[in-house]
């Protein structure tokens, strides 16, 4: 497991482990591994973060804020 795959797995932004398989979040992290080739800042890679888990899950069952998001791309650059 890389590095943004092991924080993200960690964080389980919706609350699937240990129920879901290991690679329950693979799309999201490959868009997250893209995204931190062009983001231009913390803040900027976060809000991407954000939407890409907006986009999958929805906001009803992804309810982290783009402050928490924040943290995690700290964590992540």
């Amino acid at each position: 497991m890389d590095h943004i795959a092991k924080i993200i797995n960690e964080w389980d932004p919706v609350g699937l482990f240990p129920y879901a398989p290991v690679d329950e979040y693979h799309s999201e992290i490959a868009e997250i591994r893209r995204l931190l080739s062009i983001s231009k800042t913390p803040e900027e890679l976060a809000n991407g973060i954000y939407a890409i888990f907006c986009g999958s899950f929805g906001k009803n069952i992804f309810d982290k804020s783009k402050e928490e998001c924040l943290s995690i791309a700290l964590k992540l650059i």
